[in-house]
């Protein structure tokens, strides 16, 4: 397996080669050298290095990311991986059918979660992120992603599964399945709250308003996609950017930082802290956090990812994962405990 991965990188960077001229023509640029980087290539040009990646989304998709990157640069946040337009008008290459991206290149280093300084950068990116984000209008033929509104229906499906899990753990009774079965029931008390949390006023007066002011939501605001470089922070891979609550951002970075710190109260109201400098929290905000916090998202995540692979050699790796998550039990419900006590 890894030579023939070795095969088909080196068969990559070749192909890349032969298309230099191609790539140049395209964007106006003379290209110095390309070097392999993860999944893309660098581009050493006379207009600065450059990273050239290939996407695994829609055309449509492309122009709404770059349209959205266009907005948040003219109102002031310019501390983001923009993509560079073709001298045809286009955000991407066409090469052999498959569409590439080519963006600044950010030579940084990803954001540690353990480390408080960089969370704290990071939440203040991300505010700054979501202010320069309001407003934004599609511009004319762009479809905008979105998962505005969905989000009751969405946790309600999940807990099914965990419902539905739980039946299959009982029908199989293997090292896992009673692992399940032992905790279950304290995780599907936990995803009823934070459901009931959701049917109150505040969530559909939440999207209404989000609707109205216009939003770009990151929606994969992780590690990788925060880079420091000296003072400044960047935020990267955008791919994923949508119409969504700003808290969902929000929601995503306190939970990664919270299971770097077993879910510290004073750490959270860092973070919250950083992020509301910028931009204030409302309190239907505050009410849909808790819901999202409370939600045993990693609980539910583990058990699909194990029923829906059921791969032998990986049940080792899934029992330790579900005991993770299972030690963080307390850990989590005392958080929620004092949530209130953060604004």
């Amino acid at each position: 397996m890894a030579a023939s991965n070795d095969i088909k990188k080196v068969r990559r960077d070749i192909k890349m080669l032969e298309y230099r001229e191609l790539i140049e023509a395209t964007y106006g640029i003379r290209i110095f050298s390309v070097k392999p980087n993860r999944a893309g290539h660098i581009l050493d040009t006379d207009k600065g290095k450059k990273y050239l990646r290939p996407c695994q989304c829609s055309e449509n998709r492309i122009l709404y990311v770059h349209d959205a990157k266009c907005h948040l640069v003219s109102n002031g946040f310019t501390t983001l991986d923009t993509y560079m337009t073709a001298l045809n008008g286009n955000p991407y290459i066409d090469i052999d059918g498959q569409l590439y991206t080519v963006s600044s290149y950010i030579d940084g280093r990803e954001c540690e979660f353990s480390d408080d300084n960089d969370t704290f950068r990071a939440s203040v990116a991300l505010s700054a992120m979501h202010k320069a984000g309001k407003g934004y209008k599609p511009s004319p033929g762009i479809t905008v992603p979105s998962e505005l509104g969905r989000l009751p229906e969405s946790l309600s499906k999940r807990y099914d599964e965990i419902i539905r899990m739980r039946r299959k753990a009982e029908r199989e009774r293997n090292t896992f399945d009673y692992i399940y079965l032992s905790c279950v029931d304290k995780f599907i008390a936990m995803a009823e709250e934070s459901l009931r949390l959701l049917q109150g006023i505040e969530y559909p007066r939440l999207v209404k308003k989000t609707l109205m002011e216009g939003v770009i939501c990151h929606h994969d605001y992780s590690y990788q996609n925060i880079l420091m470089k000296g003072n400044t922070t960047y935020i990267t891979g955008f791919e994923s950017c949508m119409e969504e609550v700003r808290i969902y951002d929000l929601v995503n970075l306190i939970r990664r930082k919270m299971r770097k710190c077993n879910w510290d109260p004073e750490k959270a109201a860092m973070v919250i802290k950083a992020y509301s400098q910028t931009e204030p929290i409302s309190s239907d905000e505050i009410v849909v956090m808790k819901a999202m916090l409370l939600f045993p998202q990693k609980f539910w995540r583990i058990a699909n990812r194990y029923y829906n692979s059921r791969r032998s050699w990986a049940q080792k790796n899934f029992t330790r994962m579900l005991e993770d998550v299972i030690d963080e039990y307390y850990d989590h419900i005392a958080f929620m405990k004092q949530y209130d006590g953060l604004f």
